[in-house]
């Protein structure tokens, strides 16, 4: 058990509950058996509501706008509204990076992806022309051709099983002989 000399030290924080729980039972037993502390601690007790009796209690009504009404009018240094508004303008241009970044590697993914198939439904059948098939006697006539380039390709190519022209360059062209 603590001596009295120890205990009146603490009584004032005791009174005020910021003791650690051990001390508080330490206390509140000491102060139980012995008279002298018990009347120091009722002396604490009176003396700490005559002082918040002294004092009116101020009126928190508003009383935070009114602090950050009164922060807002200090004066901020130059420095400081300069160095607010990098900060401000870095977030806008990395957020606009990131965005325009993530759209160019979406448009460049779809291109890559997308290109062969259009060039392919582009290019399907508008540009082939059949010149000649593998009999003579179903040799296109020039009458039927559509354009002068093939009917000049007609008629260079004799017996061929099957001959197209295309204007584009990933056609691939195979030529087979007629089979005797």
């Amino acid at each position: 058990m603590p001596a009295c000399d120890q205990v009146k030290l603490l009584l004032g924080p005791f009174d005020d509950g910021e003791l650690e729980s051990h001390e508080m039972e330490d206390v509140a037993l000491h102060v139980v058996n012995c008279g002298a502390c018990k009347v120091a601690l009722d002396d604490y007790r009176s003396l700490g509501v005559a002082l918040r009796d002294w004092f009116p209690q101020p009126a928190l009504d508003g009383f935070t706008t009114a602090v950050l009404k009164r922060i807002d009018q200090i004066p901020q240094p130059l420095w400081t509204r300069w160095r607010y508004y990098l900060d401000a303008l870095g977030e806008q241009i990395g957020a606009t990076a990131s965005l325009v970044a993530a759209g160019a590697f979406a448009a460049l993914l779809t291109a890559w992806l997308v290109t062969p198939y259009a060039q392919r439904f582009l290019h399907r059948s508008s540009n082939v022309v059949q010149i000649a098939s593998g009999n003579k006697d179903d040799m296109t006539q020039p009458s039927q051709q559509t354009s002068g380039t093939s009917q000049a390709a007609a008629a260079d190519e004799p017996e061929s099983s099957m001959i197209t022209l295309s204007s584009d360059p990933t056609t691939t062209v195979i030529w087979l002989p007629n089979q005797p």
